[in-house]
């Protein structure tokens, strides 16, 4: 009896920790359901409230739904579905008040195993659905994407993950983009379920001389072996947007991925 309460016991321990390693690995081959409340306060007593909701599904084909990879367990797709809801507020410059959808996007992303860990290289689109227009870029912007990921070290994750987006399409009277943006990551299991995860998006904007790069540092919970929560703080050091604090929280429920 008492050996199977402490196999029971070691299995519920692994799935937590495979839990905690499918929740801050961004190529894991898991579907997840995203809800990502954002609340940033900025100068002036401005602020804006982002909901994100985010889908991942992994499946194994090779970039496109109709080419089956030979071996999905070392090489698969992930896609990712992003769709913001902004809510933002500027007491000083009240042209900028809106709410409504922003640009959603779409990354395709095909992932290949490592003995150390995962590469993935793919390509990102940004669809100008903003509206109102005030929320959005107002351009149709493609690009490149890729993460590098060591996850064999035992209790730690770290890599780098990046996209470069060019717009090619969209309203005339709008900006053109060219951005960059670079995602260090840094994952550290503190404790049983709990990681410490430090990785803050840096914006390069190639278009008009400009970067913006905030610290952060979170920490995520697994409740189960398909739900976690993460809660993080951001602060912009450096940029236009520099002094902006931001509240990050996540809702992260996952499940098993289609056969595909």
């Amino acid at each position: 009896m008492i050996n199977f309460f402490l196999s029971a016991q070691e299995k519920e321990s692994d799935e937590i920790a495979a839990a905690a390693s499918n929740a801050t690995n961004p190529l894991a081959f898991v579907t997840k359901l995203q809800l990502q409340p954002n609340h940033t306060w900025k100068d002036n007593d401005a602020s804006q409230i982002n909901i994100t909701t985010r889908i991942v599904q992994p499946t194994g084909t090779l970039g496109l739904p109709f080419i089956k990879s030979k071996d999905p367990s070392k090489v698969y797709t992930i896609y990712r579905l992003e769709v913001p809801v902004i809510s933002q507020t500027f007491p000083n410059a009240t042209q900028f008040d809106a709410t409504g959808i922003s640009d959603i996007v779409l990354l395709d992303v095909v992932a290949f195993k490592q003995k150390w860990g995962l590469v993935g290289i793919g390509t990102g689109l940004i669809m100008p659905t903003a509206s109102p227009k005030i929320l959005g870029t107002g351009k149709w912007s493609s690009g490149v994407s890729g993460v590098v990921l060591n996850t064999k070290t035992k209790g730690l994750q770290y890599g780098v993950l990046f996209q470069q987006y060019w717009s090619f399409a969209g309203d005339a009277d709008r900006q053109d983009k060219n951005f960059m943006l670079i995602q260090p990551i840094l994952n550290k299991v503190i404790a049983k379920g709990v990681v410490l995860a430090f990785s803050p998006i840096m914006n390069f904007d190639w278009e008009n001389d400009d970067f913006y790069i905030p610290i952060s540092l979170g920490i995520t919970k697994v409740f189960a072996k398909n739900l976690s929560m993460s809660l993080t703080p951001e602060y912009v050091v450096s940029g236009p947007t520099e002094g902006d604090f931001t509240v990050r929280f996540q809702i992260n429920a996952m499940f098993p991925p289609s056969k595909n």
